[in-house]
């Protein structure tokens, strides 16, 4: 395979020294990574420019070299290609490199802004009981089979890895894939030429808009997946950005099947009866003269939502509902998402990735109807994201739960306590029921020392993370862990 086989003719906009054909041995976007024969691809990233590394690139050997800017130098002995988008082309070239992959697998993608990573570990749960080997993709982390792999912290890999994965999924033999779709991650280019079979919408509420600025473009950015989607979409038309989603794939791209879901009549899969105990959530799914009651071991009504979602995909690839329900019942609870952590206390603790006003909101409306006493809250918001959720998820607080106690929440390059100001600055005109700690575990410790029987403590923000990311740098901290060890210090989780 030389670079002929890689990028088309039409796809080049200038090449020099285009008569030299060497094989390719390898695709890469990071220069350290580069070996004799790879092609280097100089994507522009968040903080630096992949043209900055073309030198380092040829330097460990590169052969060739894609980029959009021109160049200073050219060397003799390296093929340079110029195109228009070397994001793009990256994801183009990665494909091709390893076979177009994903269309040797069914892809299924899941987006939205909250509910993504539990709606694939349900589908995953179901797929596997159903027969299917399956890989996955995600925020918490990548699995091929039965064999987890670390996802450098990127719900979405870049294109290039995202590509390798997917090959390496088939030659594991799976025939199903799962991942999460973030906005991000598709206006990124990162999906580029990734073939889908299934796309799923789970909600839009606000995040992300330090980088996308408008709600429009983080809309559209989501709405990309389903332009490179064949087989179905499945959509929560509960959500009004959903309808919107519905009229715009009926104008671009007519042919792709659109099944939707919620608690509306006019819903292809309706939820009905919808019961949240501390035992878990049951629910009926009403499908033309189908109706099927599910149980899940998992609390909340949103969670319904995921799950519902996910059967649909199972339905679409012919799982019986036998099978489904099995594996629904059976579904352990996804780490960090309504999580109990275990203790002897006459008191409930829960820890959950909620970090947006939305997800925040539905925490607390789901804990409200299952507490017999109050709830503690404690949550933060991070740093260098968007500023305008901070007085949204106060108010969220101050109106939904009954003390909360507002720290911090990988505050990055930001001073953590202007973050904290920016949020009580919504809190402090609804209640006087808060206090803030800015470190986590002192805010931990004071959060747990203020329940008492009957209440519900949950920590919101962080749920499987492993660090925490602040000026100082990245730290460890898991939450649960934390909990636990404050339990301990404070002696108060003895039997």
């Amino acid at each position: 395979m030389n670079y002929h086989d890689l990028i088309k003719d039409s796809e080049i906009i200038e090449i020099r020294n285009g008569d030299r054909e060497e094989p390719v041995t390898d695709v890469v976007y990071n220069s350290r990574k580069a070996k004799k024969g790879s092609m280097f691809v100089a994507i522009f990233g968040f903080a630096t420019d992949g043209h900055e590394f073309i030198e380092d690139a040829v330097a460990h050997g590169a052969s060739i070299v894609v980029h959009q800017a021109d160049l200073e130098k050219y060397h003799p002995d390296v093929v340079y290609i110029k195109v228009t988008d070397c994001r793009k082309m990256l994801g183009r070239i990665a494909n091709r490199f390893f076979d177009k992959p994903s269309q040797k697998i069914t892809v299924t993608g899941i987006t939205g802004t909250n509910g993504k990573t539990s709606t694939t570990y349900f589908l995953c749960d179901i797929l596997k009981r159903a027969g299917h080997k399956c890989a996955r993709m995600g925020t918490i982390e990548n699995q091929i089979g039965d064999e987890i792999i670390d996802n450098k912290g990127r719900t979405t890999s870049e294109s290039r890895d995202l590509q390798a994965f997917i090959a390496r999924a088939v030659e594991e033999k799976c025939d199903e894939l799962v991942m999460e779709a973030s906005s991000q991650a598709l206006d990124l280019e990162r999906l580029c030429d990734v073939s889908f079979n299934y796309a799923l919408f789970t909600n839009l509420t606000q995040d992300h808009l330090d980088y996308h600025k408008t709600f429009e473009n983080y809309f559209e950015a989501k709405a990309k997946l389903f332009d490179q989607t064949t087989g179905a979409a499945i959509i929560n038309c509960d959500d009004p950005w959903g309808e919107k989603l519905i009229a715009r794939i009926k104008q671009k791209n007519p042919d792709l099947t659109i099944i939707t879901y919620g608690t509306q009549k006019a819903c292809d899969y309706r939820v009905e009866e919808v019961q949240c105990t501390t035992a878990g959530s049951s629910f009926t799914l009403v499908h033309g003269e189908e109706s099927v009651r599910i149980f899940l071991d998992v609390i909340g009504r949103f969670m319904v939502y995921n799950a519902t979602a996910a059967i649909i995909a199972a339905r679409e690839e012919g799982v019986s509902w036998d099978i489904i329900t099995q594996a629904l019942k059976a579904a352990p609870v996804v780490e960090g998402r309504m999580e109990r952590v275990k203790t002897n206390l006459d008191f409930d603790i829960v820890v959950d990735f909620a970090h947006t006003p939305d997800a925040l909101k539905n925490l607390l409306e789901t804990v409200r109807e299952l507490c017999t006493g109050k709830i503690i809250l404690l949550f933060g918001c991070g740093g260098d994201r968007d500023k305008g959720k901070r007085p949204l998820m106060g108010e969220i607080a101050a109106k939904g739960a009954d003390f909360s106690v507002i720290t911090s929440d990988n505050s990055r390059t930001e001073d953590p306590d202007e973050i904290i100001s920016e949020i009580e600055a919504a809190v402090k005109p609804l209640t006087r029921e808060y206090v803030t700690v800015t470190k986590r575990r002192e805010a931990t410790r004071v959060a747990l020392k203020k329940a008492k029987k009957g209440d519900v403590v949950l920590f919101a923000g962080k749920g499987h993370e492993k660090t925490e990311t602040s000026r100082e740098g990245v730290r460890p901290y898991y939450e649960k862990a934390v909990i636990l060890d404050v339990l301990s210090e404070e002696k108060m989780d003895e039997a």
